[in-house]
């Protein structure tokens, strides 16, 4: 029988010991991106969607990936095929603190109020992308019910001020 490694937190996770790359004694994982992000520009709209998000305690992944994942991915098909202006951008994060109600989209532009949607599916990956521009279009953030996608309606889960 082999050996097993007791879990360790990285990212706010718990991930397999063995699993990866080994590192040093001592040494953590940084949960930042390498390189900083680029300074927001006038108008610019990020959408970030969690791909750690599951499809139930119960089954986590299928196929060997989370709903979040599948999420990610059937936006990312669409935005292929239809590309979004350059000041909208989407970002894939590993949490936004929503792991209760998966699947978690989240929406932020400088000046504006932060929102995130939970309860979303693969199959919301259009209402996802339409719901950003409507968002991008808003001048504080707020966008009206009748322009927010019907699949959407009543999934805010957060909603926060603008910074500054």
């Amino acid at each position: 029988m082999a050996a097993r490694t007791p879990a360790r937190r990285e990212g706010g996770k718990a991930r397999a010991g063995g699993a990866g790359k080994s590192r040093p004694a001592g040494t953590r994982r940084s949960t930042r991106s390498k390189a900083p992000a680029p300074p927001a520009a006038a108008g610019a709209t990020t959408f970030y969607v969690c791909r750690s998000c599951v499809w139930s305690e119960s089954a986590r992944e299928r196929d060997g990936k989370r709903q979040g994942t599948f999420l990610l991915e059937a936006v990312r098909d669409l935005i292929e095929a239809n590309p979004m202006p350059e000041t909208l951008s989407l970002r894939a994060v590993y949490c936004l603190n929503g792991c209760k109600s998966p699947c978690n989209v989240g929406f932020r532009a400088g000046g504006k109020h932060h929102v995130r949607f939970s309860h979303l599916t693969p199959e919301n990956a259009a209402d996802v992308i339409a719901f950003a521009r409507a968002y991008q279009a808003s001048a504080g953030g707020e966008v009206p019910e009748a322009d927010t996608p019907a699949a959407m309606r009543g999934k805010m889960t957060v909603r926060t001020p603008p910074i500054g």
